[in-house]
C-alpha cells in the first residue's frame, strides 16, 4: 500500500513473461507506468505482426487488448560470438518516446544480470527462508556481500576495460584481504581433521 499510495509514478518493468491480456490490465488498474517485453509475433488490432513494425514509438493496439493504446518501441541486445543481434520488442502502458521506451525497458536486463548473480554467487540458489525477517535477513547479506565485492572490484590498482567482473574472484580476493583470520582458521581446522585421520591410520596399521 506504500508504493501504492506514493505521489511518484512507479515504473514496472516486465520481460515477456509478464505480457498477458491480465497483467497489463492490471499495470493499468493500479497506474502504473508499465514497460513489458513482448514477443515478435504478437500481432496488433490490424492483424500486423510487432517485427513487423517499423516506427518505433508508434501507438498500438493488442488484438486481444481493443481499446488499450500502447507505446511500441524495440531494442537490439549485443551479439554473443558467432551470433546475430536480437531485437527485443518492449511496450509502455504510457505514452512515452521511443528514445524513453528503449532506454527504460532496457534497464531489466540490467536488474535481470544483478539478480542472476546474487542467484549463484552470493546465495540467493540457496534461499529458503520463509518468515518476512528472514526473507530481509537473507536479502541484506546477499546485497552486502555483492557491494563488498563490488568495491573490490572499483578498488582495483589497474582499472583497465570495465567489462564485467568475475565475481567468484571478487569474493576470495576480498576474503582473503579482510577475512583473512576466519580464513586460516578454516584451514588450521581442517589440517587438523586431516592429521586425526592419519593418526587414526597409523595407529591401526601398527
Amino acid at each position: 500500500m506504500e508504493v501504492r499510495n506514493s505521489s511518484k509514478t512507479i515504473h514496472l518493468l516486465a520481460d515477456g513473461g509478464f505480457s498477458s491480456k491480465a497483467f497489463i490490465q492490471g499495470v493499468i488498474a493500479l497506474g502504473f507506468a508499465g514497460f513489458i517485453g513482448m514477443r515478435a509475433d504478437r500481432k496488433t488490432s490490424t492483424g500486423q505482426h510487432l517485427r513487423d513494425i517499423t516506427t518505433p514509438g508508434r501507438k498500438i493496439e493488442l488484438h486481444d487488448l481493443p481499446g488499450v493504446l500502447l507505446w511500441l518501441s524495440w531494442v537490439w541486445l549485443p551479439a554473443k560470438t558467432g551470433d546475430k543481434q536480437e531485437q527485443r520488442f518492449i511496450v509502455s502502458t504510457v505514452p512515452r518516446t521511443a528514445q524513453v521506451i528503449k532506454h527504460t525497458g532496457k534497464r531489466r536486463w540490467k536488474i535481470e544480470a544483478l539478480f542472476k548473480t546474487l542467484k549463484s554467487r552470493f546465495g540467493f540458489g540457496n534461499f529458503g527462508q520463509h518468515s518476512k525477517k528472514g526473507v530481509l535477513r537473507f536479502l541484506c547479506l546477499s546485497l552486502f556481500s555483492f557491494l563488498l565485492c563490488h568495491f573490490e572490484f572499483l578498488d582495483r590498482p589497474d582499472p583497465g576495460d570495465p567489462a564485467w567482473p568475475n565475481w567468484r574472484d571478487l569474493a576470495c580476493r576480498f576474503r582473503q584481504k579482510f577475512l583473512a583470520g576466519v580464513r586460516l582458521t578454516e584451514l588450521y581446522l581442517e589440517i587438523d581433521r586431516v592429521n586425526a585421520v592419519q593418526d587414526a591410520l597409523l595407529h591401526h596399521e601398527f
